[in-house]
């Protein structure tokens, strides 16, 4: 106690990291590139390409950022991959999600052994409006969830901090947003601490 300011011994002022693993052994693709399957069957009659241009640009979003090829430049289209069945197809996905307010979810099998991720799975919930919201901004926009997700798929978990709440990871999102269709340096950061630059 000196001059009426008290100072703690040890601690530290830590601003988040503004990234996060989804397990703490940080699993990862240990064979490259991944490959994934879109099944573009919803709803609202999106157009095939249109999901297949969105879903791939989402994917070469990660790719671009390092000097790996984590995600296969090709893709395949099949209208009877579903989400949430461990047949290491990697599909992507439109479905009901029962619970409300769910945006889109993913789910990552990996071995605990060796902490390779062995599949993911994306799926887009019908109960939104999708679409460019470049185009319309009173719909959620695909490419930006898509780019988000995808993120899980290759490690990455969903961070709340609201002073992060530019990166591509937050978990959060609305109708009209499309700042998650580019990664801020937290996520490139992460992404290298997985895979390298």
């Amino acid at each position: 106690y000196k001059d009426g300011e008290v100072r703690v011994v040890g601690e530290v002022d830590r601003a988040p990291s503004c990234y996060k693993f989804i397990t703490p052994t940080k699993i990862r693709w240990k064979v490259l590139p991944v490959s994934y399957v879109i099944n573009p069957t919803n709803p609202q009659a999106l157009d095939e390409n249109f999901i297949a241009s969105a879903v791939f640009n989402s994917a070469e979003t990660w790719d671009a950022k390092t000097s790996k090829e984590l995600m296969n430049d090709m893709y395949a289209i099949d209208y009877t991959a579903t989400y949430g069945v461990q047949n290491y197809a990697n599909a992507i996905v439109f479905g009901n999600y029962p619970t409300t307010g769910v945006i889109a979810v993913t789910s990552v099998w990996y071995n605990p052994a060796t902490k390779a991720i062995v599949e993911f799975d994306v799926m887009f919930d019908t109960d939104w409006t999708w679409g460019d919201a470049t185009v319309n901004p009173t719909v959620m926009d695909l490419q930006n969830i898509a780019t988000h997700e995808i993120g899980h798929g290759i490690g990455l978990a969903d961070v709340y901090d609201t002073v992060c709440s530019a990166v591509t990871m937050y978990g959060y999102s609305d109708y009209g947003e499309t700042q998650k269709r580019t990664l801020e340096q937290p996520d490139i950061t992460g992404l290298w601490t997985l895979y390298g630059a």
